[in-house]
């Protein structure tokens, strides 16, 4: 009997994680734009294991939310810098560390834990945020101070409980394609790549740069295939930068380099994710 009972606690213990990482959703990734990762989770460091894992991004990168909830910020630990947590709408918390305190590209360290800075511009402590809102900026702050730029992002289910490794869920995370300005709840985008197909009412384009406009934030070595929607008013123009009338989608020939105008439309999620046709072009210009 003691054995069995013994057995019941040993299974209900390697279980738990499982059923702690059962619980997380699926996520936004929390940065926006060329990332690397691995899994070093668990990882020894100076003052114990590692908790999280580390997001490299260039600096003042922006950060968003993984799932919709409430943000609180945490500007007194000599360790963690700069510090955000967000309290997901499923019950779990994510810890942001080490983010911007540096008002320049440079590691001057006099931005302070601040909106604008290291927090996105016009957030404030205890708001409430949507998946995929901008919150913070990739920094170096705390213990990090002089390392190369990064994000130190922890997932903790239930809450106050336990971190699980956020690997498996960054994997399966859904990646932006662009991130709203803080505060405009509209965009548009101009968008540079090569034209992979074309039809009467939709184009593909693989993106190599793209800028959001408003605030012209641009992102480079973006590396992704956007199906956008075509409309009869959007406007196509020859390496010449003449408009081409009539048969104008047989102009946007596989493997010419482009660059795209969207329409300036409400920001959603599906737009932001960069789904097929959630994005519509105004103006199309071929080059050579």
């Amino acid at each position: 009997m003691l054995r069995r009972s013994l057995l019941i606690v040993l299974a209900a213990a390697l279980a738990a994680p499982a059923a702690a990482q059962a619980k997380v959703p699926q996520l936004i990734f929390p940065v926006v734009g060329k990332a690397i990762y691995s899994d070093d989770y668990g990882a020894p460091r100076g003052q114990g294991r590692h908790d999280g894992i580390d997001i490299m991004a260039p600096k003042r990168s922006l950060v968003v939310a993984a799932e919709a909830g409430r943000v609180t910020f945490w500007t007194s630990s000599s360790r963690a810098g700069c510090m955000l947590y967000l309290h997901g709408k499923s019950g779990t918390t994510y810890l942001y560390i080490h983010l911007n305190n540096d008002r320049t590209l440079k590691n001057d360290n006099d931005g302070g834990c601040v909106q604008g800075v290291a927090f996105a511009r016009g957030l404030k402590n205890g708001a409430r945020v949507q998946a995929g809102e901008v919150i913070g900026y990739v920094g170096d702050s705390g213990d990090a101070d002089g390392t190369a730029s990064h994000l130190h992002f922890e997932v903790h289910p239930g809450g106050g409980g336990g971190s699980v490794n956020p690997y498996r869920h960054l994997r399966s995370a859904r990646k932006l394609l662009f991130a709203p300005a803080p505060g405009s709840d509209v965009f548009r985008l101009t968008m540079r790549g090569t034209v992979v197909s074309a039809a009467p009412d939709s184009a593909t384009l693989a993106v190599d740069r793209l800028v959001r406009y408003p605030g012209g934030h641009s992102l480079t070595k973006v590396g992704r295939k956007v199906e956008l929607a075509v409309s009869p008013e959007t406007a196509v123009f020859n390496p010449l930068g003449a408009l081409i009338a009539g048969a104008r989608i047989a102009a946007l020939a596989t493997g010419k380099p482009a660059t795209v105008w969207t329409e300036t439309q409400p920001t959603t999620l599906q737009a932001q994710l960069g789904a097929p046709l959630s994005l519509t072009a105004e103006k199309i210009s071929l080059s050579q």
